[in-house]
């Protein structure tokens, strides 16, 4: 794989080489570049490494210019180019950076692990001619709305259809996913982002429990004081890493709009959000969007989901659709006895009680996601 480091950084880029050699990546001294011939090395180079520091404007002008040296199309579009940066923890200059067209930030002060483990997702992808996998992620912005079941049954599905699923559990202080699918996680979120330096792929799918329907998730951190362990740059490096494994990455999202929370939202290609047709609810999606809006996620990339759909006195859909300015996306029948059930038994409802009414609807709403080949 042809790759370049374009670089104004003597000490950053001699790091990111190192891990380049190591990795076995085609990168000898010639393919260390000035940021201002960082347009003439986007054709031929397959991966390429732009380092942020010491000038983060000039950097981001350089996407610019090899965005334009590629036609005017998006980095992130052309075909076999990979275009990664590495720069400070700044949550701006993040933002930033991936609408100007990088396809993931590394943080400069843990570069040698991240790059590592985007590394191993790219070679994977490269080995197996397949494309990453795709990130859905559920956010439900009113408590009770049903989001943690959704993404159970949504990733118990795809795995049926795929053999193996990645899912990850981010509500970091009330998560219940290891309790829908029955299963006793030895390790957690904490733990990755605490061995962040030390991760491979083994590793990684070692921190992950196995569940009988192909779901492997990575379950949040078992007490409160290990929260604090939690940092948006392992989040990245765990979605980095289960890209290039797994088809399809399922997040079960909190609201809290914390760093690693934005980091998800950031990198999902489709972000479901859960509402119910009352008004507390559409005022938490509303919020939820215009926020997601000023985080830079497009619009066209969020569908609307109604869980608990016949419910007394409720709102009409059209309704909604008009309040939110959006078309609603699916619905979810209300049937507590059924999804409480499944709960408490540790079974998703799709496999313990599938001929069901809001069975077949969670499974038609997974497959309507599904947009890869077995």
């Amino acid at each position: 794989m042809q790759t370049y480091v374009v670089s104004d950084n003597e000490q950053l880029s001699a790091k990111v080489r190192k891990v380049l050699l190591r990795a076995g990546h085609d990168c000898p001294d010639s393919h260390v570049v000035a940021l201002a011939r960082g347009a003439t090395i986007v054709a031929p180079s397959e991966l390429t490494i732009l380092v942020m520091s010491p000038d983060p404007e000039r950097a981001i002008a350089t996407l610019g210019e090899m965005s334009t040296a590629l036609g005017g199309i998006s980095l992130r579009s052309a075909t076999a180019k990979h275009v990664l940066a590495v720069g400070p923890a700044d949550a701006k200059l993040i933002l930033r950076t991936i609408k100007a067209g990088a396809e993931e930030y590394l943080d400069e002060s843990e570069v040698e692990s991240e790059l590592d483990a985007v590394l191993v997702r790219i070679m994977s992808e490269s080995a197996s001619g397949g494309e990453p996998g795709q990130v859905i992620s559920v956010l439900a912005p009113s408590g009770g709305s049903g989001g943690s079941t959704l993404a159970c049954n949504l990733a118990t599905v795809l795995a049926k259809e795929h053999q193996s699923v990645a899912l990850f559990d981010l509500k970091l202080g009330a998560g219940v996913l290891d309790a829908m699918l029955d299963v006793k996680p030895e390790h957690t979120l904490a733990d990755l982002c605490r061995n962040a330096d030390k991760l491979d792929r083994g590793m990684f799918e070692r921190l992950m429990v196995r569940h009988s329907s192909g779901i492997r998730l990575l379950a949040p951190p078992a007490t409160f004081q290990d929260i604090s362990y939690i940092t948006s740059q392992g989040v990245r490096q765990a979605l980095s890493m289960a890209r290039g494994l797994f088809p399809y990455v399922v997040v079960d999202l909190d609201r809290t709009y914390t760093e690693e929370q934005v980091e998800v939202l950031l990198q999902s290609d489709t972000i479901i959000i859960i509402l119910r047709l009352d008004f507390t609810s559409l005022r938490n999606v509303r919020q939820a969007l215009e926020h997601m809006e000023k985080l830079g996620v497009r619009r066209d990339r969020v569908k609307l989901v109604v869980n608990r759909f016949g419910q007394p006195k409720e709102m009409r859909m059209a309704q909604a659709e008009e309040a939110l300015g959006m078309k609603i996306f699916g619905y979810i029948p209300d049937d507590p006895k059924t999804i409480n059930r499944a709960n408490n038994n540790g079974v998703p409802v799709v496999i313990e009680a599938s001929t069901t009414p809001v069975a077949r609807r969670l499974i038609e709403l997974a497959q309507s996601l599904n947009g890869k080949k077995k």
